[in-house]
């Protein structure tokens, strides 16, 4: 091992895990850690959109990225990792995957290991610390059999992930769009299946909103990770499983390193703007979200954005699932049965399915799941755009239940000082 040096080893993988919490966690860290080097591995995940190593790469501070064979090889095999001589001294933290491979990466390394999770507490002897974003979080630790010493409120995460680049007005003047009329941004989610199926349906959606309300004005948020040719095939595709509509892209911007602009023109002649790399921008300028659930619900609540949150269960084979129910949907013949079973079952456990209204458990934004239809969606976000106080009122909420930022500092500020309290 190498003596003269920090390793900070961080497990991240799905693409919500990697933008809410691995971006802003890495941030606070280099600059309470300045003198640690930063190793990222990416375990295995059903919920993975393909980009995440490259989106990874790009952050700041980020020495090196392994893969999930790479992880397999090193915590089970015992194999060496190319340009990685870890130091005698270092840190393993869970920003996401399985809880195992923090444990398994700790051991190896001879680390203490840190965990960022909304309760979870399973290997609990095994870490030196968990991170939790709320009292709420904590409660459900102790009551699982958490020892209390080790749990640390810090906050929500995802509020440090929040980034506003643009001045309002600037950013919709580039997106061609009316500062004065209200904008209804359309989030379909990061992961190929959510583009090829979910895109589709929420400009399904927006045609018939557009129809209803005359002057509303839409803009698509990208995810990304995200790739053109994946939107450029949803949309020449346009898959009809949640009734859903196609289009072509139009002018483009521009490549710029912080993200692009497409024009984009529905088959029936609805245009609008899809924004990639400046999605936080466009939550701030939208007066209204339709989303599916993830961290970006948590990102809109931190921005006092008011959402409507769909989960269509249309199709309920093609939902990821972790584990052994995941495994199963891929056996022949009744494989896609036992799935869909498997799926439904889980969802009619599950009261929200929004981060905001999981905390305050209640609805604060309204949760549309089932078999749902564009017009569905229409419906809900017509009655809510025709209730402005309403739309006031759920904002003040938003921001009231997401509380402050900061948690990434106070997380990296924990760890320092576990690392100053047990030198090698």
């Amino acid at each position: 091992m190498n003596d003269g040096k920090l390793d900070i080893i961080i497990t991240a993988n799905s693409p919500g895990e990697v933008a809410a919490w691995l971006t802003p966690s890495l941030k606070a860290l280099n600059e309470i850690l300045p003198q640690a080097e930063f190793t990222v591995f990416i375990p295995p995940c059903p919920f993975a959109s393909g980009r995440e190593e490259a989106i990874v790469a790009a952050l700041p501070g980020v020495r090196r990225i392994f893969d999930r064979k790479q992880l397999l090889l090193f915590i089970l095999a015992g194999r060496n990792l190319p340009d990685f001589t870890p130091g005698s001294k270092g840190a393993v933290l869970f920003l996401g995957g399985d809880l195992i491979y923090a444990v398994l990466l700790a051991r190896r390394l001879g680390y203490p290991a840190f965990a960022y999770t909304e309760g979870r507490v399973q290997w609990q002897n095994h870490f030196s610390g968990f991170f939790l974003p709320h009292e709420q979080a904590k409660n459900q630790a102790v009551k699982a059999g958490g020892e209390s010493e080790k749990l640390h409120v810090v906050g929500n995460l995802m509020l440090d992930a929040v980034n506003l680049k643009w001045p309002r007005k600037s950013f919709l003047n580039t997106l061609r769009l009316d500062e004065h009329q209200p904008l209804i941004g359309l989030f379909a989610g990061s992961r190929p299946y959510e583009i090829k199926h979910i895109l589709p349906m929420l400009l399904g959606s927006a045609e018939i909103i557009a129809r209803d309300l005359k002057t509303v004005q839409f803009a698509v948020g990208l995810s990304p990770f995200v790739t053109e040719e994946q939107l450029t095939e949803s949309l020449e595709s346009a898959s009809d499983i949640l009734g859903g509509v196609g289009g072509e892209l139009k002018d483009i911007t521009p490549d710029n390193v912080l993200g692009r602009i497409w024009n984009l023109k529905t088959w029936s002649g609805l245009e609008l703007s899809c924004v990639q790399g400046w999605q936080y921008d466009l939550m701030a300028a939208a007066r209204l979200a339709i989303t599916i659930p993830g961290s970006n619900t948590a990102e809109m609540a931190a921005l006092g954005l008011p959402m409507v949150v769909i989960t269509p269960l249309n199709k309920p084979e093609l939902i990821p699932l972790q584990g052994i129910p995941g495994l199963v949907g891929s056996l022949p013949l009744i494989g896609k049965q036992l799935k869909r079973k498997a799926v439904l079952a889980y969802a009619e456990r599950i009261q929200f399915t929004s981060q905001p209204n999981r905390w305050a458990q209640k609805e604060i934004v309204p949760e549309l799941r089932g078999e749902l239809r564009p017009e569905d969606v229409a419906v809900a976000v017509g009655d809510l755009m025709r209730k402005p106080e309403k739309l006031e009122s759920m904002s003040r909420h938003l921001k009231q239940i997401m509380g402050k930022p900061g948690a990434t500092r106070t997380m990296a500020l924990i760890i320092k000082t576990a690392l100053e309290q047990h030198p090698v």
